[in-house]
Parts: C-alpha cells; sequence; structure tokens
C-alpha cells in the first residue's frame, strides 16, 4: 500500500485566498490593464461630448434676531445666527426648496424667459420640477466651519449667467416670505395673548372668592396657607395611641402564657426554684422586689439589709452561669446525640452547679427563713399582677375605640370640605401662574416685536461662472478608470475561473494535495558527433551524459528528497505514472533510477507497461524475456534482470506483449516478484501506464510503497491531474509527490536553488519556474 511523502503544510485559505488574487493580478494583468484603458478612453468620450453645465453657489448665514433678549441671555451673546439649531436649519432648507416659493420665483421674476427653463415648459415638462432638480441646498460650512449655521445653495444651468439669476431669484423670494410670514404672526399672536390675559385675570377674582366664601361656611381650620381637619389629627393620634396599646397588651399575653403554662405542666418535685426563676426578667424581679418589700414594712434587720447586695450579687453569678451552662448543653445537642462525650461532659457540670446551687439556697433558707419569699409564691403573685395589667389594658382599649369612631365621624363630615378647599386653592394656583405666564410672555413680544425673527444674510453671493461645474475631467476619469479597472479585474476573474490549467507550484499542491518535488527543465535530444560512436543508451538519460546540466541536478534533487523519505518510512519500490500519455513519465523513471545508481545504491528499474514498453528501447536493453514472462511463470524473476551501463543499474524490460496485461499485473505473482527483488536491490522503480488511459497503475500501486506522479501542465490542464489523483486514492492509493516535466526557462543559468524550500523536501524550484505557468497561458489563450 502507498503511502504519501510527508513534506508541505497546505497553507491556509486566508493566504491561499490572498495568493490566488495576487496570481489573477499576474497571469491576467493584459486583460486588466485594457479594461483601465477601455474606462480611459469612455472617461475621455464622456468629457468631450457632454454638454457643460455651470454651477452658481451661494452662502447664507441664518440667524434668529434678539435671540438673547427673547430668551433672558446677557448683552454679549451673538445677534447673528449662533443660537440657530439644526432642526431650524432643516426648515429653513425645506422652505428654501419649497414649490410655493419656487412658483412666487417663477412668477415674479419671468423666469420662463430663460432658455433652460423654456426647453423644459416646451418639451412638457413640468417647470418647477426642472428648477427643483437642479437646485441643491444643504447646511454647515465646508471643513473646520461644517457646524456653522449657515445654507450652502447651488443651482445648476447650462448657461453661466442664468444658473446665478435664477438662485438669486429664489433667494429674493425665500427672504420676503421669511418677513411677512413672522410680522403678521407676530401681530396675531399679540393681540390674542391680550385678550386671553385679560380673561385670566377675571378668571383669577373669581377664583379667589369663591375660596373666601368656601372657608368662611366651612369648619375647617385655616392657617392662611393650608385648611386642617382637626378630627383627622384627632383620630391620628388615637389610632397611634391604640397601636401601641395593643402592642403592650400582646406582649402580657404572651408573658401570661409562658408562665401558666409552666405552672400547670411543671412537676414540683423537679423543679427547682432557679427554674422557676428563670422565667422572669430582671425588670420583672424588681418589680416583684419593690412588692414584696412594701407588704414587709420594717421587719428586716440592719444587718440583712447590709449584706443583702453581696447575696444578690453573688446568686446572680451563679444563676447566670448555670444559664450559660444550660444554653451550652443546648447548642451541643443540635450537632451531637445524647451519648456523645461533650454532652455527657457538660450535663456533669450543670448538674454539679445545680447541687451546689441547691445548697446555698438551703443554707440561705434556714438562716433567713422568717424574711425569704417563696419563689413559687412569687411566680403566683406575678401571674396575679399580670392579670390586673391585662384586664386595665383591656379597658384603655375599649375606651380608644370608642373614641376612634366619635372621630372618624366627625373627620368623615369635614372631609368634603376640605376637598372642596384644596380644589378651589389648586384652581387659584393655577389661575394666578397662568395669569403671570400669559403677561410676561406679552411683554417680551411687545419689546422684541421690532427685533425678533430670523435674519438672512447673503455672505456669499452668486455670480457668473467661468468654467463648467461638469463634466470635471479629474473626476471622470477617475471613475472612468475605477470602473475600468473593475471591468478588466473582473473579465480576468471570469477567465481565470474558466481556465483548467495550474496557475502556480502552490495551486499544484492545493489542487493534488501532494508536494511539488521539482520542476524538470525541457531538453532536446543529443547530437551524435561524427567521431564518436552511436549512443549507448538514449540522449534523454541527462544524468548520464550531462550529469552538470540543469536536468540533470533536477533528478538528483528529486533522488535526495525520495532518498529521505525511503530512510524515515522504509519505503523500498517505487511506482513512477502520470494522468495521461506524453508526460515523460519514462524519461523520468531512467533518469531517476540512473539518479540512484550514480550514489552506489543497487538499483532495479522495471518496465511494467506492458502495453507500450519504452524501458527497454531507452536503455538498448537486449530482446528476450522480460517482465511479462516473469509473471506468466515461463521465466524466474532473476533470468529476466538485465545489466545496463552502470554497474549499480540493473534493468527489466517488458518482454513479449500480452494479451492480458491487467490479469498479470493483478495476479499474486506479481506481489511475490518484487518481494523477491526486494532482497537483492536497494531501491525498485516500477514504470507504469498512465492513469487515465488503462487501470493498470491503480492495480500495480497496491503492491509498492510510494508513487511520484509525473505532470505535463502545459499538456495537461488541472482536470486530468486531478482525475488521476482521485482514481489512485479510490484504489486505496495516494500520491506521495509530483514531479513537472517540460518546464522551459528563458534563464541559461537555471538549476536548483541553494536555500532550504519546506515545500520541496530540503530543495527549491527557485522563481524562475513561474515563467512556465505563464507560457502555458499564453499557450491556452493563443489556443
Amino acid at each position: 500500500m502507498t503511502q504519501s511523502l510527508p513534506g508541505t503544510e497546505m497553507n491556509t485559505a486566508e493566504d491561499s485566498d490572498l495568493l490566488d488574487l495576487l496570481g489573477i493580478f499576474r497571469r491576467r494583468m493584459g486583460l486588466i490593464i485594457l479594461g483601465f484603458l477601455l474606462g480611459g478612453i469612455a472617461a475621455l468620450l464622456y468629457v468631450f461630448l457632454t454638454p457643460p453645465v455651470y454651477r452658481a453657489k451661494m452662502m447664507i448665514l441664518v440667524g434668529q434676531k434678539s435671540a438673547g433678549m427673547v430668551k433672558g441671555a446677557s448683552s454679549g451673546d451673538s445677534v447673528e445666527g449662533s443660537a440657530a439649531e439644526d432642526d431650524v436649519l432643516s426648515t429653513h432648507i425645506q422652505l428654501f426648496t419649497s414649490r410655493r416659493i419656487l412658483k412666487a420665483a417663477v412668477d415674479k421674476h419671468e423666469l420662463l424667459k430663460i432658455p433652460s427653463i423654456a426647453d423644459a415648459a416646451t418639451e412638457g415638462r413640468p417647470v418647477l420640477d426642472y428648477i427643483a432638480d437642479n437646485l441643491h441646498v444643504t447646511k454647515g460650512g465646508e471643513g473646520v466651519a461644517r457646524d456653522a449655521h449657515t445654507l450652502r445653495a447651488t443651482f445648476d444651468d447650462p448657461s453661466p449667467d442664468d444658473c446665478a439669476l435664477v438662485l438669486r431669484a429664489i433667494f429674493e423670494e425665500y427672504d420676503e416670505y421669511l418677513d411677512e410670514h413672522f410680522n403678521s404672526t407676530s401681530s396675531q399672536a399679540i393681540e390674542l395673548l391680550d385678550k386671553l390675559a385679560s380673561k385670566t385675570g377675571d378668571d383669577v377674582k373669581q377664583a379667589q372668592l369663591a375660596l373666601t366664601t368656601s372657608l368662611g361656611k366651612s369648619r375647617v381650620m385655616w392657617d392662611g396657607t393650608q385648611a386642617t381637619n382637626i378630627h383627622k389629627v384627632r383620630l391620628t393620634k388615637i389610632e397611634s395611641d391604640l397601636l401601641d396599646l395593643i402592642e403592650e397588651e400582646a406582649g402580657i399575653q404572651s408573658r401570661l402564657a409562658v408562665i401558666s403554662d409552666f405552672l400547670k405542666s411543671a412537676d414540683p418535685e423537679k423543679v427547682s426554684d432557679f427554674d422557676r426563676l428563670a422565667l422572669l426578667s430582671e425588670n420583672e424581679m424588681n418589680r416583684l422586689k419593690i412588692l414584696y418589700d412594701v407588704t414587709r414594712g420594717d421587719t428586716m434587720s440592719e444587718e440583712f439589709k447590709e449584706q443583702e447586695p453581696i447575696r444578690q450579687e453573688n446568686a446572680r453569678a451563679e444563676y447566670n452561669e448555670y444559664l450559660a451552662l444550660v444554653m451550652k448543653e443546648k447548642k451541643l445537642l443540635e450537632s451531637f446525640s445524647d451519648d456523645h462525650p461533650s454532652v455527657i461532659s457538660i450535663r456533669e457540670q450543670i448538674k454539679t452547679l445545680r447541687q451546689f446551687i441547691d445548697s446555698n439556697a438551703a443554707k440561705l433558707k434556714l438562716a433567713e427563713s422568717a424574711e425569704a419569699m417563696n419563689v413559687g409564691d412569687m411566680l403566683e403573685t406575678y401571674v396575679g399582677l399580670l392579670k390586673n395589667d391585662l384586664a386595665g389594658l383591656q379597658r384603655q382599649r375599649e375606651v380608644l375605640l370608642k373614641r376612634s369612631e366619635e372621630e372618624l365621624t366627625s373627620a368623615k363630615s369635614l372631609e368634603r370640605e376640605e376637598m372642596e378647599i384644596a380644589s378651589l386653592k389648586l384652581e387659584l394656583a393655577r389661575q394666578q401662574e397662568l395669569y403671570k405666564t400669559m403677561n410676561d410672555t406679552l411683554s417680551e413680544l411687545n419689546f422684541v416685536r421690532d427685533y425678533a425673527g430670523f435674519s438672512t444674510d447673503v455672505i456669499g453671493d452668486a455670480e457668473s461662472q467661468n468654467k463648467p461645474s461638469w463634466p470635471s475631467p479629474v473626476i471622470v476619469l477617475a471613475l472612468g478608470l475605477f470602473a475600468g479597472g473593475m471591468f478588466g479585474f473582473g473579465l480576468a476573474l471570469i477567465t481565470d475561473l474558466m481556465d483548467t490549467t495550474f496557475a502556480d507550484p502552490d495551486d499544484v499542491q492545493r489542487t493534488l494535495q501532494a508536494p511539488v518535488l521539482a520542476h524538470v527543465p525541457r531538453f532536446e535530444k543529443l547530437k551524435r558527433s561524427r567521431r564518436g560512436g552511436p549512443l549507448q543508451i538514449d540522449s534523454s538519460v541527462r544524468v548520464h551524459y550531462e550529469p552538470k546540466s540543469p536536468a540533470a541536478e533536477t533528478f538528483r534533487v528529486i533522488r535526495t528528497g525520495l532518498m529521505v523519505e525511503a530512510t524515515s518510512n522504509g519505503h523500498q519500490v517505487l511506482q513512477v505514472t502520470s494522468p495521461l500519455p506524453g508526460d515523460g513519465k519514462s524519461t523520468t523513471s531512467i533518469n531517476l533510477a540512473m539518479a540512484f545508481a550514480q550514489t552506489g545504491k543497487r538499483t532495479l528499474i522495471v518496465d511494467a507497461d506492458l502495453r507500450k514498453p519504452r524501458v527497454a528501447k531507452l536503455l538498448r536493453l537486449e530482446s528476450g524475456p522480460g517482465f511479462t514472462e516473469a509473471l506468466a511463470g515461463v521465466n524466474e524473476p532473476g533470468e529476466v534482470i538485465q545489466s545496463t551501463i552502470n554497474e549499480h543499474l540493473f534493468a527489466v524490460g517488458a518482454g513479449s506483449i500480452p494479451p492480458n496485461p491487467s490479469e498479470l499485473l493483478q495476479s499474486d505473482r506479481f506481489a511475490q516478484t518484487l518481494n523477491v527483488w526486494r532482497d537483492q536491490f536497494d531501491f525498485i522503480i516500477v514504470d507504469t501506464p498512465p492513469v487515465l488511459a488503462v487501470s493498470d497503475a491503480a492495480i500495480v500501486s497496491d503492491a509498492t510503497d510510494s508513487i511520484l506522479l509525473a505532470v505535463r501542465i502545459i499538456k495537461n490542464g488541472r482536470k486530468a491531474a486531478k482525475r488521476a489523483v482521485d482514481i489512485l486514492r479510490q484504489s486505496g492509493s495516494d500520491v506521495g509527490a509530483i514531479v513537472v516535466n517540460g518546464y522551459q526557462t528563458k534563464n541559461s543559468s537555471y538549476g536548483y536553488t541553494s536555500g532550504y524550500d519546506s515545500d520541496a523536501y530540503g530543495y527549491g524550484y527557485g522563481e524562475s519556474h513561474k515563467a512556465y505557468y505563464r507560457e502555458d497561458t499564453k499557450a491556452l489563450q493563443s489556443v
């Protein structure tokens, strides 16, 4: 099975497209130049044949008069067009080009007498449409002044004087319309505002009277700025007190429920006094203490009173430590089980501390049995206190609810009056604001009546033109060259797409997906000298006759690349074929075999072209049994081998022409014969028929190590070479390398390049090969 030669990495699609465009420019330069030439000629004809058109220009400064005064700006503001907005300029452009202005200019300035306009009317074309088509208005200046508040108006006409005349007439009508329209509009606005201001003043008086009357009759409190519903204020305060009362009542109920549930469910024998005391907060304890002190009077001794703070502090410390241990036990139970060592340890500490507290409590009880209060009685007493507090709060809540209903009823009765007063107050404020705005506007309009409006100053008047604006030779020529260049490039692209020949070496590699090892130059037959005898082998074997010639050097380049590949991959049998007959495959095979033999390698060349053999003729082999007899079993593989002019080169001719060459090549005898020769020779070169002519090459490829495809690009196009490669790949083989035959260079010093080229196994094929592809293109164009 053949394998492809390692070598090149195909270019990326982006690089290929760029190189292909450059290649199109190079290959089709004549068509592109022709396009430029045609474009230039068309541009010149257009310039000379097109009637000249003249363009009048006018620059107009548009500004708002006294804009600073109207808006309250300082006197330093510009009175000219600095305050004009882009939308204002757009409005002026629409007005300048409107049919009303154009019709007025035609009627008042007798523009129908101008020849170009008269011709348009004679031809039946609307006059206003003709003027509008040739009139162009834009805003802004040029260059750094592009944001200037100006209008640039132009008009095109065949007459250099009439274009200026028409543009001036249109501007005069535009300017006159602005003056008339603004003065009329200002007068109407002032009159209308004066009437509205008078009516609004009466409305303000009526609104004031209505508000005063309503306040005099209402029970709502008025402080000069706003009305107040006193019942609504009281209701808000009562609702706030009720909310606080409900929260306090809920707190007492919750405390009462907690203590009552504890007293009902707790076992007196198992619950200690400290468990009961834990239910009471510090504030609750202080409340009970005050109650207890009041009930005892002065029965406590002075010594007991002096020691009371110490006893309380010690009891509080013991109680806090006890609570801390209990909380720690609960925390541990969240993470561990009851039999965890940490839980057991904390419970032992709680038990010890509780025994200590109980012991102290017993001692204190013995010493102060007459004065101490029972803890259980304390809880019962505190429950009674909570019930009394809850009853008081409930009674207070009933009173507040009753007052809330009374105030709500009173507030609702005044709410309608309150809303009416608020409405009258808003109406009065609105009428006052409207009256103030109208007076201010009326004052401004009266003040600037003679100054406000738009100013239109001509800063660049229309003049008669000496040079036509169109056609411009420079612009027309540039457009013509551009269009011609695009046409030429499009024609070149279409021609290149229709061309089936290869464009360059990269095109060969990209299309056939195999590296190009070298370009073999074309060489003529050697002339035999008179003194010398007949040639021992054919003169096309240049590696033997002219070892220093460019062709010989090229075959040595191919040999080097193949030897590198053979060393790395262990390839020994090389098949040489071509797409079509006449591609030079036999000449390539013999020269390549001679090049291998010159290195001292035992080389065998086998003529497997059993239809039109050439090896025996080129090497001047003796007639006798050949490859056909070996495959047919008539002779042994060693009996058909012949020596040649080189002691290291041996050859096997085709022998007799068999009636069934394909069947012989496809037999098991073929692979067995090659295996016998593999042990006797270093390299074996098999010359096979063209791929597209017969199927022999595809059959043989299964038993060879690598395939070398010889292509004559001038003779064969892209289609034939691509089809040959596809056939080999369909048979399970692949092309390892490509040799381009028949290259003709105009450079007499042609050889292989000395630099390393990654696209060609250590050697390149230089820049001069490009002429070969150019010649190919020219040959096809001539055909």
